[in-house]
């Protein structure tokens, strides 16, 4: 289990890093496929804010970088699951040529988030008390 917990942690974190890292630097050749009219409308939103794709790509590359290292992961993967969430919703609805990579990333992240479940356990905690 150590080992598969050790590779769901690396890809997710290698596909958070380098898809967060080429927002920036463009080092990768990746041609968009024909949007439908709703993605357009929902990206162009997004990127029309002006601050949304930078700010998200921010938080990928370091949620990345954290997970590759093991370091806060299970924080990490919280704060990474409603992206994980919104990439498998946007390519499962508006744009479904990406739901292959999609459901890699949901699947990553389910099995990495039950592997660490542990350390979720206090979140889930109905009436908590004060100490």
């Amino acid at each position: 289990m150590k080992i598969a917990v050790l590779i769901a942690r690396i890809l997710l974190g290698l596909i958070f890093v380098v898809f967060g890292l080429n927002f920036f630097f463009h080092f990768l050749p990746i041609t968009p496929p024909p949007m439908s009219a709703k993605a357009q409308a929902f990206s162009g939103g997004l990127y029309g804010s002006g601050y949304f794709f930078q700010y998200m790509k921010v938080i990928e590359i370091t949620s990345g970088l954290a997970i590759l290292f093991n370091r806060y992961t299970a924080f990490f993967l919280l704060i990474l699951f409603p992206v994980s969430v919104n990439i498998f919703l946007y390519h499962s609805i508006l744009m479904p040529s990406g739901v292959p990579v999609a459901a890699v990333i949901i699947v990553l992240h389910l099995f990495l988030a039950f592997s660490y479940r542990k350390y979720y356990a206090s979140i889930f905690t109905a009436v908590p008390t004060v100490s």
